[in-house]
């Protein structure tokens, strides 16, 4: 069967214009990119109602008031219609979009990471290792920078006292 071009030009068209309703579910900066390192646009308050306009990988492209830029998945929970199951199952636009964004592209893999804890075998076979320290130092950040994002990030100090020495 034969799609007419008209029609497909308007399932696109309304795809392109439909955007799923999301809100934050903490306070997030809005990327220029979907980069951690990218340029922000805006500081974005929990509980901020938006619309998701894309996704890529673990970003989604997002619609905040006039502005447009990236912010993390994980910072987002999706608004979901009573009865629908999802957000965006009952229109064609949702179903499109679900059709078109289905299979691999470039850029739209999720990375996960596993943890294990290291045996003690591992610990007494460690080593010391001076350029990856030397590496690691250059990642520090000075105290006026990390005071800094931790009042755009609304963090607060806390004191945390070391653990005692263990007995002998």
């Amino acid at each position: 069967m034969k799609i007419p071009a008209f029609v497909l030009s308007a399932l696109l068209a309304a795809n392109l214009a439909y955007a799923d309703p999301a809100h934050t579910i903490r306070a997030t900066d809005l990327h220029a990119e979907s980069q951690s390192d990218a340029a922000t646009l805006a500081f974005i308050p929990e509980n901020t109602a938006l619309d998701v306009v894309q996704r890529r990988g673990a970003w989604s492209q997002v619609k905040a008031g006039a502005q447009t830029g990236w912010v993390r998945m994980l910072d987002l929970r999706f608004d979901v219609k009573p009865g629908s199951g999802s957000s965006n199952s009952g229109n064609a636009a949702g179903g499109l979009n679900g059709l078109l964004a289905s299979g691999r592209t470039a850029n739209s893999g999720t990375d996960t990471t596993g943890v294990r804890g290291m045996t003690e075998e591992d610990l007494n076979k460690a080593q010391a290792n001076p350029a990856e320290f030397q590496k690691m130092q250059s990642y520090a950040s000075d105290k006026a920078v990390a005071v800094a994002f931790g009042k755009r990030a609304q963090l607060t100090q806390s004191n945390v006292p070391y653990f005692p020495e263990p007995a002998k």
